[in-house]
């Protein structure tokens, strides 16, 4: 076992700078934990949200902390009490913070197998990004094959996953993104839509099934007028916001206000998807869907993109490149 606990820590809210790179204690497993030597840990656009404290569920998390939204990792230690894992098992949770480190403690009831075989930096990529998305088309909106579909941001993480996930599903599948992700998407069996060209609202006279939007350009409103009679918006971020620097008060009156348009004569439905509000309620759905994700790329039927393998001191820069854009895959710290 290293002797060295490296961590990625927010020591307070603001631009990337606000990241550093710190030693910590090597933590000791307590009742029902288990203690992993990390494999992988992949760098999310939430997490830059987190760091603005723009982030609504750790907006009340005092500083310092250590930054790592999911975790792939090998168990090195086990609390006496904890009989479903062992030393050497591989395991994956999704931790929202904590797991940009070389070691870190997780719940055992939390976690989820990776099956032997599997590259910890392509298990990392799907435990946020993917699951959001496998999530999304089967728990939220109980997609159907031959529905057709819009998928705005197709070019990112979530974008890629749900394009990737809809064609396994016999979705008819539109991405829309900047045109330099119009072979991407072709790719992944979907039909782009430029986003500088074309409007997305006139592709289908008759409307879509269903639109994911994790944009919110013009407060969804667009993405419902998209919709056909009876059909669904599933919202996921906003980033527009964030890039328009609203309040996160103004944020959460911008999510009210589409949940009421639920009320207007047309049929139409709109949610807003939180993977840590749909784990809290069924924490079970999150641990099988991601057993089902890791299957399927053990198959290699899904094959997540790994942009690049960073280490510790290259976390502040991936966060620059995240909110450049442009990235058609994710970013992993690998602290070996």
């Amino acid at each position: 076992m290293s002797a060295v606990n490296h961590a990625v820590q927010l020591f307070e809210y603001g631009g990337p700078e606000c990241l550093r790179v710190v030693d910590l204690p090597i933590p000791t497993p307590g009742p029902g934990e288990v203690r992993v030597r990390v494999l992988a840990s992949s760098v999310n656009y939430t997490e830059t949200l987190i760091r603005q404290h723009l982030y609504p569920q750790t907006a009340a998390y005092k500083l310092p902390f250590v930054m790592g939204y999911d975790v792939v990792g090998e168990i090195d230690e086990v609390h006496p009490d904890v009989v479903q894992f062992k030393v050497g098992d591989r395991v994956a949770d999704m931790t929202v913070v904590g797991s940009d480190a070389t070691y870190r403690l997780l719940k055992a009831k939390d976690l989820t197998i990776v099956p032997q075989g599997i590259d910890p930096a392509e298990a990392a990529t799907l435990i946020l990004s993917w699951t959001t998305a496998y999530q999304m088309l089967h728990r939220s909106a109980k997609v159907k094959p031959g529905q057709r579909i819009l998928v705005h941001g197709a070019g990112g993480a979530v974008g890629q996953a749900l394009l990737s996930l809809a064609r396994i599903a016999g979705i008819e599948t539109w991405g829309a993104a900047n045109s330099k992700h119009s072979g991407l998407i072709r790719e992944l069996g979907a039909t782009p839509i430029d986003y500088e060209h074309e409007d997305f609202a006139k592709v289908l006279p008759d409307g879509f099934d269903v639109v994911f939007d994790g944009i919110g350009e013009d407060g969804y409103r667009r993405s419902f007028q998209s919709l056909r009679r009876g059909g669904l918006l599933v919202a996921i971020g906003f980033s527009a916001s964030v890039q328009a620097k609203l309040r996160m008060l103004a944020i959460l009156a911008m999510i009210a206000r589409m949940y009421l348009w639920g009320w207007l004569p047309g049929g139409k439905r709109t949610r807003f998807y939180s993977i840590n509000v749909m784990r809290a309620r069924h924490s079970d759905w999150f641990k099988s869907d991601l057993a089902c994700l890791f299957q399927l790329l053990s198959q290699r039927r899904i094959k997540p993109k790994v942009a690049e393998r960073i280490s510790f001191a290259d976390v502040p820069n991936a966060h620059r490149r995240l909110e450049s854009g442009g990235l058609e895959g994710k970013l992993v710290l690998c602290p070996a």
